[in-house]
């Protein structure tokens, strides 16, 4: 069975060890849910949920994450416990043949410090920071994609808080993705609001 860091943080606070199908199977029932309802909720099949509960088959870490995050929902459901609660929906994105001063105006009108750049195709391509902007000489008709970075972090948006609280350690910012398409974006700023806000990690 998968024994990455994605437990973390506990069903209920504390560090807990990976959990078993019998476990979920109990705190499923406990709640009220039938595993068609909990499918429902944590996007995964009836079968596969069934699965997971009798032990049948070895899950991925991934359908773990997904139900327990499905459980955790249910069971407080006035608080924040993916990137998916508190991440920023509307994102103001840019091409590859933007221009610096384009991306300039965008940050100072919409208060706004990270650009994602798209293909055009719609994925995410690069990473247009304020700090990309003072780097050097940069003309403002010079395309974006001379000054984005590539090396920007994506993450789905069903991981936990607490897991993208460790990557903001490091990251100034985590864009989001649903099945690969970009649906939002959480900063350094964004987290410490859950934090004042009290949301659990």
């Amino acid at each position: 069975m998968p024994t990455d860091e994605l437990f973390e943080g506990g069903l209920h606070g504390g560090t807990m060890e990976i959990p078993t199908g019998g476990y979920l199977r109990q705190w499923r029932k406990s709640l009220g849910l039938t595993q068609s309802l909990l499918a429902e909720r944590s996007g995964l099949t009836q079968s596969v949920i069934a699965k997971v509960e009798t032990g049948s088959v070895d899950p991925r870490a991934s359908t773990l994450r997904k139900m327990v995050g499905a459980l955790k929902r249910e069971e407080q459901p006035d608080q924040a416990h993916t990137v998916g609660d508190i991440m920023i929906s509307e994102v103001t994105t840019l091409v590859r043949t933007d221009t610096v001063q384009s991306a300039i105006d965008k940050m100072v009108l919409g208060g706004i410090s990270q650009l994602p750049v798209l293909s055009e195709t719609g994925s995410v391509v690069g990473l247009v920071s304020e700090s990309s902007l003072l780097k050097g000489d940069v003309g403002r008709s010079t395309c974006v994609d001379e000054v984005m970075r590539v090396n920007f972090s994506m993450v789905d948006v069903d991981i936990s808080i607490g897991e993208a609280r460790r990557l903001l350690r490091d990251e100034e910012v985590l864009l989001v993705n649903r099945r690969g398409v970009l649906v939002g974006l959480v900063g350094r700023i964004d987290m410490v609001r859950a934090l004042r806000a009290g949301d659990s990690y």
